[in-house]
């Protein structure tokens, strides 16, 4: 699937990282290894060098986020054009799903839906062939749409169509700003027991892309479900057992995760923690006394 022995910058790598996530969130794999290629590609998609020119040194393990088993991959992807690993994990959903993520509005499990259900096979053709859908009110009589996505949807495409894409980074006084207004509403609730920023922005990084929250609490669903009636809430991306994302109608995006309050700290450290504790941690983990909990 992926042949590339020509230079590919920082922005197609990143992307291809991104699908990889996209991939194995469709196929519900484990969310720590997921989010380890959101934090990658995140990482790579702000360098301020090549990722090529840093494999060239011998120093990608140096680059934050990037871990053994990725670097490893984006090695193989530098020394051979391809990946076999990426081909596999990519290889297990239709191809057509992939340019349907570059949409405001749309997560992995969305646009693996509307593919699915819809049979749009052709990756060259979908935008096209989902505005088609739209206009036919194909995906309005989809459980779990209505009349409201299917406008959303034909939204997005119009907008892609212009050639405005996702919202980008944001300046730190914003994005935090923006956050604190999400946390505030959360902290309402009775069943948060706790809600931090996660990432770049528990970071304090100069700008932030979206924005990613994490809330304890021993009633996932209650808050999940609370989250999702954000009053400036414009439309929801993704929802499940642990967490959901949403659209606010600025168009800035906002993910929150639900933990246990037994794995709380977990879920920080590894979130917002260094590259290296984290590979400590999972050294620590393999001996039979130790448990990482998630």
């Amino acid at each position: 699937m992926l042949h590339s022995r020509g230079f590919m910058t920082n922005q197609q790598i990143a992307q291809l990282l991104k699908n990889v996530a996209a991939a194995y969130t469709i196929q519900n794999a484990n969310r720590f290894k997921i989010l380890a290629y959101d934090k990658a590609a995140d990482s790579i998609e702000h360098l301020t060098h090549e990722v090529k020119d840093i494999w060239n040194q011998g120093k990608l393990n140096q680059i934050p986020g990037i871990g053994p088993s990725i670097a490893s991959h984006l090695d193989e992807l530098f020394r051979t054009g391809q990946v076999k690993h990426f081909d596999s994990v990519m290889g297990k959903i239709p191809k057509s799903i992939y340019p349907l993520l570059e949409l405001t509005g749309f997560g992995p499990k969305k646009a693996a839906k509307l593919v699915t259900t819809l049979k749009l096979e052709k990756s060259s053709s979908i935008i096209d062939d989902l505005t088609k859908a739209a206009n036919l009110g194909k995906i309005a009589q989809i459980e779990g749409f209505g009349e409201k996505s299917q406008e959303d949807i034909l939204e997005s495409i119009n907008a892609y169509k212009k050639g405005r894409s996702k919202q980008k980074r944001m300046p730190l006084p914003y994005a935090y700003a923006l956050a604190e207004e999400v946390v505030s509403y959360l902290r309402r609730s009775k069943d948060v027991l706790k809600v931090t920023p996660l990432g770049s922005l528990r970071r304090m990084v100069s700008t932030i892309g979206d924005i990613d929250l994490a809330v304890s609490t021993n009633n996932p669903q209650k808050v999940v479900d609370y989250f999702l009636s954000y009053p400036q809430k414009g439309e929801i991306v993704e929802k499940g057992p642990e967490g959901a994302t949403i659209l606010l109608v600025n168009g800035q995006q906002i993910d929150m995760r639900v933990i246990k309050p037994k794995a709380w700290g977990s879920m920080l450290q590894y979130f917002t923690g260094s590259k290296y504790h984290n590979i400590k941690l999972r050294e620590f983990a393999l001996k039979p006394e130790y448990q990482l909990q998630a």
